[in-house]
């Protein structure tokens, strides 16, 4: 019965440690895709008020504000 009990907590504690080290290799994931995101969204973001600068720059340049 003891030796039955400790096998039953044995086999507890490593799917605990294999669940723990899974989500540890997850969240690693999922900050790495969040980062690029993030960095894809920053670079979106430049390209729109970039192209909307441009295109106060050729309406002013094309005598739009005269």
């Amino acid at each position: 019965m003891d030796n039955e009990w400790a096998d039953q907590i044995e086999r507890r504690i490593i799917a605990l440690e294999t669940r723990n080290a899974v989500d540890d290799v997850h969240r690693t994931n999922v900050a790495d895709r969040l980062s690029a995101i993030e960095d894809t969204l920053k670079w979106l973001v430049r390209l729109i008020i970039g192209g909307l600068l441009m295109a106060a720059v050729t309406y002013a340049v094309q005598g739009g504000f005269t």
